[in-house]
């Protein structure tokens, strides 16, 4: 048995670190190392910031996330462990990128979604697209329509071709 113990920070500043639990790590799964970004000097980790190791993502058999970071070999810093939530561990995938981060994020977050960012304003869509052509005195027509009706065009034609097939 490999026993990792966990502490969490010391955030009363009189040096004692509260034990948050322990995990086997014989027993616990490697889930992935994070990925690497060029930093216009070297190679880094894109989580730890780190040169030579790299964190990695960990699933004890208890079912909770552990994330590793080791900086004795680097920084002469410490070697971290600490546990995460789902969403902490579906962040961690998202943001180390990479072919193993996207199999695992398939294997252990399948709802989520292809792409995510802000709303930068726009239409809503509606459904799918409907294209035609029409002779522009025809388009003319339709223009005034929807303006009496007080609506956009694309609404007016709507609410037409919905009416027709009703």
């Amino acid at each position: 048995m490999n026993r990792i113990t966990i502490y969490g920070d010391d955030l009363d500043g009189n040096g004692e670190y509260p034990r948050l639990g322990w995990f086997d790590l014989d027993s616990a799964q490697h889930i992935l190392e994070e990925d690497t970004r060029w930093n216009g000097q070297n190679m880094i980790g894109v989580i730890s910031g780190m040169q030579i190791n790299r964190a990695d993502l960990y699933r004890t058999s208890g079912g909770r996330w552990v994330e590793h970071q080791d900086h004795r070999p680097e920084f002469n810093g410490p070697n971290m462990w600490r546990f995460l939530t789902d969403e902490q561990a579906r962040e961690w995938m998202l943001k180390s990128g990479g072919t193993e981060a996207e199999k695992a994020l398939e294997r252990w977050f399948p709802e989520t979604p292809e792409e995510q960012g802000p709303n930068l304003g726009g239409r809503p869509v509606v459904g799918p697209k409907l294209e035609t052509r029409v002779d522009e005195a025809v388009l003319a027509k339709v223009d005034a329509a929807a303006k009496a009706a007080g609506t956009s065009r694309a609404a007016w034609l709507r609410d037409v071709i919905e009416a027709a097939v009703a």
